[in-house]
């Protein structure tokens, strides 16, 4: 058991024992098991008085007797009963002032006088050692005692166990994450259970799912740096080697090895743009912008560049204005929109719109072109990936474009999609949220 059990159990025992104890102390002073019948409520002093009165009236002054008897032995304060002769029936002593008021029975032509316990009540004297009559102390309430340490023991012990058991399997799954097991989860664990610590436990359970992602996502992420940085470079080695074969070869290699040196800078760039959009991304403050001037912005580019190969751009967008971050969304769009040119046969058309959509702002970048495999649309958007209708073709580009679209629409809250229109090619749509 941890710290946190006995801290709990000892709390726990301690409330539930003092406040056992107090309610064992309280309920012995109620009610004491071995106090006197009338140690603390006796009968009512006329009813003792009518009483004998009737005894007296129906059996005799002997059946009297008994009952006095009995109160006396039980500390009671009897009622007083005088014969004719002035004597007292059990030998008491019995004051002149104590006749007056007295209840007068008439037995056998003598009058008998029967007098208040309050009016000539003598009690015996209290046993040696004792407190006086009816105020003696109660016994020990160790029943009480005995079992309320057992249930606060039992009660404790159970409900510090239920409070750190979930505790304990956290720390073991914390332990695992830093050990490198990542795949240490305590959902299964706490099961059921809906409270601050099974929430606790889901937040870790996402946390490690969450880390899992990302160290998966740089593994795969280096792997493809490592794989596209060495087929440039594998290239330029082989043209340096064609030229020290034969010098008459030079320039071309030497054009060949300045071709991968501009191929690498760029891929390093968008790396370095993917970085940056990965840790940095969202810092800046967001600017109010008007979406259709940049949109017509980026499309005016891609004019120039289509034109040489005869692809027709289209533009249709509504005059919407978003808070965004201006040179992010720049770059998305702009590697969208020259992906789509990039692809599109010549003489082809692009079509590229906006418009509002609800409580989102969407656009649609649409091509004519070789379109991709419904099994890659949603990896289109990894870092270097490029689909089999592509050819593989690495002179196409890094591999990076959309990879950077995405991330930078994501930072603003919106998502990017890819799809296959029935009449062929490939659609973008990307929504970003108003507000």
């Amino acid at each position: 058991m941890g710290r946190l059990f006995w801290k709990l159990f000892i709390a726990f025992l301690a409330a539930l024992t003092v406040s056992g104890l107090l309610v064992a102390f309280v309920l012995s002073l109620l009610y004491p098991r071995d106090r006197a019948p009338f140690a603390g409520s006796q009968p009512p002093q006329m009813f003792m008085v009518d009483t004998l009165v009737s005894v007296m009236q129906s059996s005799g002054v002997a059946a009297v007797r008994p009952v006095l008897e009995a109160w006396r032995m039980k500390r009671a304060p009897a009622p007083l009963v005088v014969g004719p002769d002035g004597q007292e029936l059990l030998g008491r002593a019995v004051l002149p002032v104590q006749l007056e008021g007295a209840r007068v029975v008439l037995i056998d032509g003598a009058d008998w006088r029967v007098i208040e316990p309050e009016r000539g009540a003598l009690r015996p004297p209290p046993p040696a050692g004792s407190r006086g009559a009816g105020m003696r102390l109660p016994p020990p309430p160790l029943l009480e005692v005995v079992t309320a340490l057992l249930g606060a023991l039992a009660f404790s012990a159970v409900l510090a166990w239920y409070l750190s058991r979930p505790v304990r399997h956290l720390h073991r799954a914390f332990e695992a994450l830093a050990q490198g097991n990542l795949d240490a989860r305590v959902g299964p664990l706490i099961g059921t259970r809906r409270d601050e610590i099974a929430d606790l436990g889901c937040g870790f359970d996402r946390m490690a799912a969450r880390i899992q992602r990302l160290l998966d996502a740089q593994r795969r992420l280096l792997h493809d740096v490592s794989h596209e940085l060495r087929s440039p470079l594998a290239r330029m080695s082989a043209a340096i080697g064609l030229a020290r074969q034969d010098p008459t070869r030079g320039d071309a290699m030497f054009d060949r090895v300045e071709l991968e040196a501009a191929r690498l800078d760029v891929m390093v760039s968008e790396l370095l743009d993917l970085s940056r959009l990965e840790h940095d991304a969202g810092h800046a403050p967001a600017q109010m912008l008007a979406l259709d001037a940049l949109l017509r912005d980026i499309v005016d580019d891609a004019r120039f560049e289509a034109a040489a190969r005869g692809v027709q751009v289209d533009l249709a967008a509504e005059p919407l204005s978003l808070a965004v971050h201006p040179v992010l969304l720049r770059r998305a769009l702009d590697n969208v929109l020259r992906n789509a040119v990039k692809y599109s046969p010549d003489g082809s058309r692009v079509q590229v719109g906006m418009h509002s959509d609800g409580a989102c702002v969407r656009m649609v970048i649409r091509d004519r072109g070789c379109g991709v495999a419904d099994d890659e649309l949603g990896r289109i958007f990894e870092p270097f990936f490029r689909g089999a209708r592509s050819g593989g073709d690495a002179g196409h580009g890094t591999g990076l474009g959309l990879s950077i679209a995405r991330r930078a629409i994501e930072v603003h809250g919106g998502d990017i999609r890819a799809s296959t229109p029935p009449e062929g090619g490939l659609q973008i749509d990307i929504r970003l949220p108003r507000s």
